[in-house]
């Protein structure tokens, strides 16, 4: 699409194309600006019968004001001139000649050449602000379609293509934008209008001196006059020189009007602050990765430090106490410290298999063993694993007859049951009832947990999920924050969801949903129904 500039430009050039095939020459100027006035005097010629000598020679302004509009102030001095002349000449008595009989005909002769004076003068100075308002007009908008396409674009290569799209729409040729290599001092083409643009040894040469120094270059701007027709300006950020913009018009010999040097190095300056722009912002994200990456960092530190701590110094008091010369513990005693060591190093498996599925979420490394699951013995397994951690609440499990068998990672979603089992023991009064239900709609197997502990807030479901989260709990429940964001990432991985809604009435309900294949669940029915009638 063709902005408003663009379209504007094109007139322009339209109407200075036609005038420059029609009146380039300004010996033609005054050419027209002659047989105007001869025009002029065969229609007085005509009108002579009808009008008087007033009328007449108010005819001869015509010429004057279409030679100042069209072709400026010289050839209407000529139409101003001629005019006199040919009046005289013509239609002042005695007529076919130049002598004036009478001084009110020589009077009227001198108000006239003052009158077309003035209005010559006076019309050559309106086009002329005419001419130049207009340049300022598609200046202005050239420069608001470039400063408003580079704002909205967030990608260095995008703006270089803007800015140098702009560029060799202006100067009606090709334009290049060249980069120093950090690394071995080398200029190399950053973007450019064409693909196959190349420099000689010596245009490199000059391009080079523009970096340095950040003053243009080129012919009529000094320092390289080339063969061919090539201009090079620097684009500056805050006094240095951040890249140069070579230009090259398609027309050979052609040099760069005032205008469009001062023009072509706003549209520099504006691309130089695009550039900034993009740098800082690039900064910026970099910045606040690093920080998150040093927050995440110092989180991971202390919770290992606590949280594998605790359960090292639990296992080591109970091995020492069961050690020590001369035990005076009972054998019950005994199996308490047992007891204590093999739950405290389950705590710690669970706390480095949390660490490793973190790290292979992260990484991209997890790899789906995807089998035929059963949810009744995934169940079955996660309520063996988490027996000891489940003694002290009830258990309610309430699963439809024949739930629908799905395609799954068999011991990941074990992993994703055990942390939320185990998360809602954490947060649970001892002796409150815990529950797992399972439902299965529209090809969607949806299994909950529910556990009686205080709610949580609703502004804090969106944060559950994420890693190192930990919500503030008067028990100071242990933990590494890791599960919920791993259980999240494996029933992503699944192509399910998983969600928490809490409410006072029930407390807080952790469901995840798992597609349904419906595939072997029309096999199953279908041997079933084969059972049945056998």
């Amino acid at each position: 699409m063709k902005t408003a500039a663009h379209k504007v430009s094109e007139q322009n050039e339209s109407i200075q194309k036609r005038h420059s095939s029609l009146f380039s020459s300004p010996l033609k100027h005054y050419a027209w600006a002659a047989l105007s006035v001869s025009i002029v005097t065969v229609i007085g010629e005509i009108l002579t019968p009808y009008f008087d000598l007033i009328n007449i020679v108010l005819l001869y302004l015509l010429p004057v004001l279409i030679s100042a509009v069209r072709w400026g102030r010289g050839p209407s001095f000529l139409s101003s001139f001629m005019g006199v002349l040919t009046f005289n000449f013509f239609f002042v008595p005695p007529i076919f000649t130049f002598a004036v009989g009478n001084m009110q005909h020589l009077f009227v002769l001198v108000v006239f050449f003052l009158v077309a004076l003035v209005t010559g003068t006076t019309a050559t100075k309106l086009r002329n602000e005419l001419e130049k308002t207009t340049e300022r007009e598609i200046r202005t908008l050239t420069l608001y379609e470039l400063s408003r396409e580079i704002a909205a674009k967030a990608d260095l290569e995008q703006v270089l293509k803007t800015f140098l799209d702009k560029v060799a729409e202006t100067v009606n040729g090709t334009a290049i934008v060249l980069i120093q290599d950090p690394n071995n001092e080398v200029l190399y083409k950053m973007a450019a209008t064409l693909d196959n643009a190349v420099f000689d040894e010596k245009e490199y040469a000059v391009a080079r001196w523009v970096l340095e120094h950040g003053q243009p270059a080129g012919r009529e701007l000094g320092i390289f006059e080339g063969a061919r027709s090539l201009f090079f300006f620097p684009i500056k950020a805050e006094d240095k020189t951040i890249a140069v913009l070579g230009i090259r018009p398609n027309i050979e010999n052609a040099a760069l009007s005032p205008e469009k040097q001062q023009l072509i190095e706003t549209f520099t300056n504006l691309v130089a602050v695009a550039i900034i722009r993009l740098q800082l912002a690039k900064e910026a994200e970099q910045a606040k990765w690093l920080a998150e990456s040093e927050k995440l960092h110092r989180i991971l530190l202390n919770s290992i430090s606590h949280d594998f701590r605790t359960p090292l110094a639990s296992i080591t008091g109970a091995v020492t106490s069961l050690l020590s010369e001369g035990s005076v513990y009972t054998q019950e005693t005994k199996n308490i410290f047992l007891h204590t060591i093999r739950e405290e190093a389950h705590r710690m498996n669970r706390f480095i298999e949390n660490l490793l599925d973190m790290v292979r979420l992260e990484s991209g490394a997890l790899k789906l063993n995807m089998k035929w699951c059963d949810i009744e013995d995934i169940i079955g397994v996660v309520l063996r694993e988490t027996r000891d951690a489940l003694q002290e609440h009830p258990l309610q499990i309430d699963i439809p007859p024949d739930p629908p068998s799905f395609m799954a990672d068999f011991i990941l979603i074990e992993h994703v049951m055990i942390n939320l089992l185990e998360n809602a023991v954490k947060y649970s009064l001892p002796g409150s009832s815990i529950s797992i239900s399972v439902h299965c709609r529209d090809r969607i197997l949806f299994l909950t947990v529910a556990d009686p502990g205080p709610p949580i807030p609703k502004t804090e479901h969106e944060h559950v999920f994420d890693k190192f989260y930990r919500l503030y709990s008067s028990k100071h429940a242990s933990g590494t924050g890791l599960g919920l964001s791993i259980c999240k990432g494996i029933i992503e991985a699944h192509g399910g969801s998983i969600w928490v809604d809490s409410s006072p009435e029930y407390g807080n309900r952790f469901t995840f949903s798992l597609p349904v294949s419906e595939e072997l669940s029309e096999q199953k029915y279908a041997r079933e129904g084969t059972d049945n009638v056998g």
